[in-house]
C-alpha cells in the first residue's frame, strides 16, 4: 500500500473521533445551558472576523488557481479524443463557419455522430479561439477558469445558506477549500471535456435562485432560470437531472412560499425561451421533425442513437443494475469506485478524499432534519412539536437556509434517477459530487458550531491530503493516465503532415491509441472541407464513428506491413513498433510514446 492509503485510515479515525467529540461536548453544553436557564441557544465565541476570513478566503483562491492553471499542457501530458473533438470543431466553427461534418454554425454538433461534445464549451472556444487561437493550453483554460471560479460562487452559496450562523466564515471558507483541493474537481478543470464546465454552470444557477430567495427579486428568479436552462446545454445528462430538480424545487418552493405564482411563471417563460433552440433539436432528432440547413445556423440529426454506451439494457437484470449503479455512486462519492476512467480518477485518492464520508453521511441526515422533508419532534415550552425547530427561528433565515438544503438535496435525488438508467462513470456523475460536497460541510457544520478546534482539526487533515496530492498529481498523475492522453502522438501526426504535405501518404499506427484520425484533425488544423468529403469511415453509422481514413491520411497498419512496402509514404509509429521494422534507410524523430520515421 501507498502511504496515503495508510493516511485515509488514521484520517477516517481521526474524523469519526472528531464526530464523537462534538455529541459528547454538545449533550454537556446543553446540560450547562438548561441548568443556567440561558437555553439552548448558539454559542458567538471564537469565530473567524471579517479581515481574517478575507485573508484565508483570498489564499484559498490562490491555492484553486495555481493547482488548476500550473502546467495546463504538462499535466495531463498529451490531449484526449474528446478534447480534440471539441477544439477541433470549434477551430472549424471559427475559422470556416461550418463544424466538421459540413453545417454551418450547428445548434447541437453532432460531433462523433450521436454526440458526445455538446455545445456550450465547443462554442465557448470558437470565442476563444477566435480570440487567441488554438493550442493546448487555450483549449484546456475555459474549464480551468470555470473550476476556479466555481470555487469561489460555492463559498458566496455558504455564505448566503449559513447567513444568519455566528460560524459561518469557518464554514464557507471550509467549503471552499474542500472544493478548491478535491480530486475530483481539480482533475477536471484540468482538461477539456464538455462536462467539466458544469458545476460552473450549476453552482452560477444555484447562487441566482438562492438570491432570488433572499431578495424575492423576479428579475433575479429569471436569471437563475435562464441559468439553469443553459446548463441544457453544458451536458446530455442535465436533461434530465435539470428538469427533474427543477420539479422538485418547484413542489417545495411552493409548499414553502419561496416564489410567488408569477415569479413562478415568468421563471418558466425565460427557462423555455433559452431552451426552445435545443428543443428544435430534440424534436428534429427524437420526434422526427425535419432537418433545417442554412447558411446561418443548422438543425440536423444525429447519424446514431446514443444507447448502448451509455444507457443500461432494460432486461431481465435491470433492477440488479440499478442496484449496481448506486452502489458504484456511493462508493465513488466515499471511499472510491476504481471501475471509473483514470480520466476522472486518480488510484489513492478518491473524488472526495477517501476518509470524509463520515461527515457527508452526518451532513446527508442533517440536510433532511433540517429541510421539514420529514417530521421531527422536539420539546418546546415542555410541549411535544412536530417539525424543525431551527427554520422557525426567523423566517427569512429558515427559508433560505432551509431552501439551501432543498436544493443540494433535490439535485440528489435527481442524480440518483439519473444513475437508475445510465452506466455509471466520474464524468455523468459530475452534476453529483458538489451535493456530497455540500453534506460534507454540512456535517462540519455540526462540529465547528460545537469547537473552533474541531474547524482547525477538520481542516488541518484535508490540508495534508490536499499537499500529498498534489505532489503526487504534478509528478506521478501522467504515467497512470498515458493511455487516456496518448503523450506525443499528436505532435507526431502533425510533424508528418508538416513533412508529407497533401499529397504523400501518411500512415499511422493504431497501437495504444484511441480515435488517433481526431488527434490528426485537432493538432494540424486540418480544412474541414476537405475532411468530411473524403473521409472514410470504419462503420459509418456507429454510435461512435471512427475515421479510418481520410485525404492521404490512413490510420492502422495493413497486414504484413513494411515500410519498404510503402516506400516514400510518411509513417507514424509507437516506440515499441519501430523496433520491429527495418528502417535502417529511414530517418527517426522522436515525440514521447511515438517516432516519426520518413
Amino acid at each position: 500500500m501507498r502511504i496515503i492509503d495508510y493516511y485515509n485510515y488514521a484520517a477516517i479515525a481521526a474524523y469519526v473521533f472528531i464526530i464523537i467529540a462534538a455529541f459528547i461536548l454538545g449533550i454537556r453544553r446543553k446540560k450547562t445551558l438548561e441548568s443556567s436557564g440561558t437555553g439552548d441557544s448558539e454559542t458567538n465565541n471564537h469565530y473567524l472576523g471579517t479581515g481574517l476570513s478575507t485573508a484565508l478566503f483570498i489564499l484559498v483562491m490562490v491555492i484553486a488557481a495555481l493547482i488548476r492553471l500550473v502546467a495546463l499542457d504538462k499535466v495531463p501530458l498529451g490531449l484526449q479524443q474528446d478534447e480534440a473533438s471539441i477544439g477541433y470543431d470549434a477551430f472549424c466553427l471559427a475559422t470556416y463557419g461550418i463544424d466538421r461534418n459540413g453545417y454551418s454554425w450547428p445548434i447541437y454538433p453532432i460531433t462523433w455522430g450521436c454526440g458526445g461534445g455538446s455545445p456550450l464549451l465547443i462554442y465557448l472556444n470558437v470565442i476563444s479561439i477566435s480570440l487567441f487561437g488554438t493550442g493546448i493550453v487555450k483549449l484546456r483554460l475555459i474549464p480551468a477558469i470555470c473550476g476556479v471560479l466555481t470555487v469561489f460562487l460555492f463559498f458566496l452559496i455558504l455564505k448566503l445558506i449559513f447567513e444568519e450562523k455566528s460560524y459561518r466564515n469557518e464554514v464557507a471558507l471550509l467549503g471552499a477549500f474542500f472544493l478548491a483541493i478535491c480530486p475530483w474537481h481539480v482533475i477536471l478543470s484540468r482538461w477539456s471535456l464538455d462536462c467539466n464546465i458544469m458545476p460552473f454552470n450549476l453552482m452560477l444557477a444555484f447562487y441566482l435562485f438562492l438570491l432570488g430567495v433572499k431578495k424575492k427579486n423576479t428579475p433575479i428568479y429569471a436569471l437563475s432560470a435562464a441559468a439553469f436552462s443553459v446548463c441544457m446545454y453544458s451536458y446530455g445528462a442535465a436533461t434530465i437531472v435539470v428538469p427533474v430538480f427543477l420539479l422538485f424545487m418547484c413542489i417545495y418552493g411552493g409548499k414553502n412560499k419561496l416564489l410567488s405564482l408569477r415569479q413562478l411563471l415568468v421563471s418558466f417563460a425565460v427557462f423555455f425561451v433559452v431552451f426552445l433552440p435545443l428543443l428544435w433539436f430534440y424534436c428534429v432528432n427524437y420526434l422526427g421533425f425535419p432537418e433545417f440547413i442554412s447558411p446561418y445556423f443548422s438543425v440536423n440529426k444525429f447519424t446514431a442513437a446514443r444507447t448502448g454506451e451509455a444507457f443500461i439494457s432494460f432486461d431481465g437484470n435491470f433492477l440488479g443494475k440499478v442496484l449496481g449503479n448506486l452502489k458504484s455512486m456511493v462508493l465513488a462519492a466515499t471511499v472510491g469506485d476504481p471501475t471509473h476512467t483514470l480520466a476522472h480518477y486518480y488510484p489513492g485518492y478518491a473524488a472526495l478524499f477517501g476518509f470524509t464520508f463520515p461527515f457527508t453521511a452526518l451532513g446527508f441526515v442533517l440536510s433532511i432534519l433540517q429541510t421539514n422533508l420529514i417530521s421531527v419532534s422536539y420539546k418546546k415550552n415542555g410541549k411535544l412539536v412536530w417539525g424543525n425547530n431551527e427554520n422557525e427561528e426567523s423566517t427569512s433565515r429558515g427559508l433560505l437556509y432551509g431552501a439551501g438544503n432543498a436544493a443540494f438535496l433535490a439535485l440528489t435525488l435527481a442524480n440518483v434517477l439519473l444513475l437508475m438508467v445510465i452506466v455509471p462513470d466520474t464524468s455523468r456523475m459530475v452534476m453529483a459530487f458538489i451535493p456530497f460536497i455540500y453534506f460534507f460541510i454540512k456535517g462540519s457544520e455540526f462540529v465547528v458550531a460545537r469547537s473552533r478546534t474541531f474547524f482547525a482539526g477538520i481542516a488541518m487533515i484535508l490540508m495534508i491530503a490536499a499537499a500529498s496530492f498534489a505532489k503526487d498529481y504534478f509528478t506521478d498523475y501522467n504515467r497512470w493516465a498515458t493511455s487516456i492522453y496518448m503523450p506525443g502522438y499528436g505532435e507526431a501526426i502533425s510533424r508528418a503532415y508538416e513533412l508529407a504535405g497533401d499529397e504523400t501518404p501518411i500512415i499511422s499506427t493504431y497501437d495504444g491509441l484511441s480515435s488517433p484520425f481526431m488527434l490528426a484533425l485537432y493538432y494540424t488544423n486540418y480544412d474541414p472541407d476537405k475532411f468530411y468529403s473524403t473521409v472514410e469511415y470504419k462503420d459509418p453509422y456507429a454510435e461512435f464513428r471512427i475515421a479510418k481514413s481520410f485525404a492521404n491520411f490512413t490510420f492502422g497498419l495493413p497486414e504484413d506491413f513494411t515500410p519498404s512496402s510503402y516506400q516514400g509514404s510518411v509513417f507514424v509509429f509507437s516506440n515499441a513498433e519501430v523496433e520491429a521494422y527495418d528502417t535502417s534507410a529511414y530517418t527517426i524523430e522522436q515525440y514521447d510514446g511515438y517516432c516519426v520515421v520518413y
